[in-house]
């Protein structure tokens, strides 16, 4: 079966602590990826916007040197940007940028990020910056011009635009102009009121889009309490299923940025605990969509229609 994850923090859990090693300290380790036979992982480059530092960007830079020290060297990943994703052994790793504080509309920035490996993007983190309003701001205003402009940038360079912490106005104006869209990790508002989980009008947006949700693993977007088991997790899968349809669903774990994870989902080598529960309770068919098959199908879409524009290759 293949197994995708959408979003983990681990490069922020390497960059805090220098001397940890990828193989085996963070959450997403390599050896957890591959004792969890995950195929693709998502780490977010992320600036730790709440500590309120002026040094964003060299964090991010930072950040992108640990992923080619020490995550892109391990034995287990496949870095290889624009190409196709397929079953080998392997875990094919993908870098997304999330909120782009210290960015903004600086051109420079952006290019040498694409050309670093980046190929996904979030706007905002939970506040808002001068792109767009995050979610703690739902009746802020939506993008500014910088941010519009951003959203246009991404789809001319074949990138993948990330909603997951845009406000609901924010929301809706990039998915109008913007290219590829996904949300990476978040849930379902109609299941549990959360400002960082979805409308049924965004999940309706997203199918229009044919983009794709990545269920988070997070206890506060899940049912708001400290525990929560794989049947909580289910409510979320059910609402997006008979809402949308079951092709829009992939997992966005968070991993490695959550402090309270589901119960008995520590981390990637227990995925297939909650396939194996899946399995036992919905079609074979859709269990292996959401594993997966629909984030691999999302990306190499996505490949194939940004073929000119997309970074390829080994870096």
């Amino acid at each position: 079966m293949y197994i995708a994850d959408a979003h983990c923090d681990a490069l922020l859990q390497l960059w805090h602590d220098g001397g940890k090693d990828f193989a085996t300290d963070p959450a997403v380790s390599g050896n957890a990826l591959k004792m969890g036979g995950v195929n693709a992982q998502v780490f977010a480059v992320f600036d730790p916007v709440y500590d309120r530092r002026d040094d964003g960007f060299s964090i991010i830079l930072r950040q992108l040197d640990v992923f080619h020290e020490k995550v892109r060297t391990h034995g287990q990943i496949v870095h290889a940007p624009g190409e196709p994703l397929t079953k080998n052994g392997k875990t094919r790793a993908i870098v997304a940028l999330e909120g782009a504080d210290a960015i903004s509309d600086d051109w420079m920035k952006w290019r040498l990020l694409k050309r670093l490996g980046v190929e996904s993007a979030g706007l905002t983190w939970n506040e808002g910056n001068s792109l767009a309003a995050g979610c703690f701001e739902q009746k802020a205003h939506g993008l500014s011009n910088k941010g519009a402009a951003v959203v246009d940038w991404l789809k001319a360079e074949g990138m993948i635009l990330d909603g997951a912490h845009l406000n609901e106005q924010s929301f809706y104006e990039a998915v109008q102009r913007c290219g590829t869209f996904f949300v990476s990790h978040a849930n379902v508002r109609r299941v549990h009121d959360h400002v960082r989980n979805l409308t049924n009008e965004q999940l309706q947006m997203i199918q229009e889009k044919n983009g794709l949700i990545g269920m988070t693993f997070f206890t506060s977007f899940i049912n708001g309490e400290e525990e929560a088991w794989f049947a909580d997790l289910a409510h979320h899968i059910d609402e997006i299923s008979g809402r949308i349809g079951p092709e829009y669903i992939g997992f966005g774990s968070d991993f490695d940025g959550i402090p309270t994870p589901i119960k008995g989902l520590e981390g990637p080598r227990r995925l297939p605990a909650l396939i194996d529960w899946l399995l036992k309770r919905y079609k074979e068919e859709d269990v292996k969509r959401w594993a997966g098959e629909n984030f691999r199908t999302f990306y190499n879409q996505h490949i194939e229609k940004n073929a000119s524009n997309v970074q390829r290759g080994r870096l």
